[in-house]
């Protein structure tokens, strides 16, 4: 059996609330003041909405995904400047958003799951386990830092395949990488479009995440079944 899992919000999760990080990283570089809870929901909101990266502009899938980010990370801190009837040169925000994208490369920013390692070495005696997830290069370090790297056989990221979950195509490259044919795989993940209606949509049976009420442990016993 091949076990497919999703990284944010599925094994690991930020360390601190996004909206307080962005908060502080944005204090410290304008020494403007913004309510951290309306940048959380100023990102959850433009996160949901944006478009894929154009991974056909960028020298390589990372510069893609590093290119998106910049630009809903800037988008959210104009719109958020403009509500509060505030401003900040655009080349101050940028250098902002790089501090913030090399503070999510580290593993500190990240925590485990509490059962995600019992549910590693538990699922590890059933199957080959893989990462699947919207990301970039940034994830395999933070996985390693967090000790759970080596569970894998591979981290496949959207900058690898060239394509974002809910593609088939990502799915398809993971099935592809690994040598499985996607009936003998499954697949877990919070989101439920990108990730249970995308791993459904290339074939794979698909368990969707409904945290607080499910835990990877619900999954250990959907992959048994």
């Amino acid at each position: 059996m091949l076990i497919l899992l999703d990284s944010s919000f599925t094994l690991i999760k930020p360390s601190q609330p996004v909206g307080l990080v962005y908060a502080q990283y944005l204090k410290a570089s304008t020494e403007l003041s913004v309510d951290p809870a309306k940048i959380q929901t100023a990102f959850q909101s433009s996160f949901a909405r944006a478009p894929s990266p154009d991974y056909a502009l960028g020298t390589s899938g990372h510069a893609a995904e590093v290119s998106w980010w910049r630009s809903l990370v800037l988008q959210i801190f104009l719109e958020i400047l403009e509500e509060d009837s505030l401003s900040a040169p655009v080349p101050v925000l940028e250098a902002c958003f790089d501090s913030l994208f090399e503070y999510y490369a580290q593993p500190a920013s990240w925590t485990l799951y509490p059962e995600t390692v019992f549910f590693l070495e538990a699922a590890s005696e059933i199957g080959t386990l893989a990462v699947v997830s919207n990301f970039d290069d940034r994830l395999a370090p933070i996985l390693n830092g967090l000790g759970i790297g080596s569970f894998f056989e591979e981290i496949i990221t959207s900058a690898d395949a060239l394509a974002r979950k809910p593609e088939r195509k990502i799915f398809e490259f993971a099935l592809r990488k690994l040598d499985s044919p996607a009936e003998a795989a499954c697949f877990c993940g919070d989101s439920y479009e990108a990730d249970h209606l995308g791993a459904s949509s290339a074939g794979i049976r698909s368990f969707h995440l409904k945290r607080p009420a499910d835990t990877l442990v619900d999954f250990l016993d959907f992959c048994r079944s």
